[in-house]
């Protein structure tokens, strides 16, 4: 962070030398923060858990402004080749440069933290505790449902229709007829395919996930509940889906056969009740979900409308024995979560402008993807490569955690 102010405002200082004076004003930065936040601790209440994610971002926010100014008063008309870095340090720390930073962290704590505490995350607080004590059991009431969505009509309307319709397009054994103009509720269900049990608690799932999917886009943290959310809406995407579904039974039906015989293996409704049972298998969810909540989270975003949104809504795979999973959320926004082990989750993730090659990429192996159909925007360059797909993963990750990893 210093280091990138020291060079926007000296170009031509060598690297080297940038960097050792960056050492020390990174010092006096994390100096400033640490008196700061112990200033603060005994003249502020303990924030909700829901509010720490958001803090933290409000601090590395506060972390850059310090550093900006650290390097302008520091500066103070000087170029960085006119800096002794031990004379530096020397001034720095010394008795007038402690009793510096303590009156700075002060000021900072009053001015800024310990009123925005106030302002915000007090308030804010008090409302969490409240909804905390009063928060009842969401009480389950089925109503009778003919035509079951395996991807929610609300996410299509809202980040893959234009005005009223979508653009699907169908894989044919001769090619693919490109972007059928059709009414935005027509796509993504089938008659009774599950209970209306489950119809309702998949609602829920969808009804929890629908702020944190916007806040993704708007580039805003996440909370743990919030993150928690998303991820089980994208898992149970995954998992609902009637090419899922037919994959289970297939997969089922010797064992079925085999216990109860064939007539309950081909009845159809008992079927359905043997694939509602995961919903209550806590391992089958968390073996899918665990992995995704401490892993690298990267949203892509291109300039043009080019991903596509698959019939099985997204992409589930495993590189190197962990899984990832490429989910888009509008025409121009793709979640990927890649197969990279993190120790503490990002409250925002990493965002990335793609380049072309890229966006290629990742709208080609969403194409794969689908089983029968896909929804794209109008205006969308579809990618009908024959490149393996493996590779083109493969391709997409090893880029992706290079560019991340830069950002570290």
């Amino acid at each position: 962070m210093i280091l990138f102010q020291i060079q926007k405002i000296d170009s031509t200082v060598p690297k080297d030398i940038a960097e050792k004076i960056s050492v020390i004003w990174e010092e006096v930065v994390s100096s400033i923060a640490k008196e700061m936040l112990t200033y603060v601790a005994s003249r502020v209440g303990e924030p909700h858990i829901n509010l720490r994610e958001e803090m933290i971002l409000e601090l590395a926010k506060l972390k850059s402004f310090i550093s900006e100014k650290v390097v302008s008063d520091r500066m103070n008309g000087r170029t960085i080749a006119e800096i002794d870095p031990l004379e530096e340090r020397n001034q720095c720390f010394s008795e007038a440069g402690k009793c510096k930073i303590s009156i700075t962290a002060k000021n900072y704590a009053e001015h800024i933290w310990i009123k925005k505490y106030k302002e915000r995350w007090e308030p804010k607080t008090e409302a969490a505790l409240k909804k905390d004590l009063v928060r009842k059991k969401t009480k389950i009431v089925p109503q009778r449902v003919e035509e079951n969505h395996f991807i929610p009509k609300s996410f299509i309307k809202k980040y893959w229709s234009e005005d009223q319709f979508i653009y699907k397009s169908i894989k044919t054994p001769s090619g693919v007829e490109q972007k059928i103009q059709t009414p935005s509720g027509s796509w993504g269900f089938q008659p009774n395919l599950y209970s209306d049990y489950l119809e309702v608690y998949f609602g829920l799932l969808e009804g929890d996930a629908a702020k944190p999917i916007q806040m993704v886009l708007n580039i805003e943290p996440l909370n743990r509940p919030q993150r928690e959310a998303l991820i089980g809406f994208i898992v149970i995407q995954r998992i609902r889906n009637p090419h899922f579904m037919e994959s289970l039974a297939r997969s089922m039906y010797p064992l079925i056969a085999n216990e109860v015989g064939e007539d309950k293996a081909n009845d159809r409704i008992y079927m359905q009740r043997v694939y509602e049972t995961l919903y209550s298998q806590g391992d089958f969810y968390a073996k899918l979900a665990g992995p995704f909540f401490y892993s690298r989270w990267v949203v892509i975003r291109s300039e043009k409308p080019d991903f596509v949104l698959p019939d099985v809504c997204n992409l589930f795979g495993n590189h190197e024995d962990r899984q990832y999973v490429v989910m888009p959320l509008t025409p121009t926004d793709c979640l990927i979560i890649l197969p990279i082990a993190v120790d503490k989750p990002r409250v925002v993730p990493y965002f990335i402008k793609a380049s072309e090659s890229m966006i290629k990429d990742i709208s080609y192996m969403l194409y794969c993807a689908a089983k029968e159909e896909f929804l794209s925007s109008s205006d969308a360059s579809l990618h009908f490569d024959n490149e393996e797909p493996n590779n083109v993963m493969q391709r997409i990750i090893s880029s992706l955690a290079k560019i991340t990893a830069d950002d570290l």
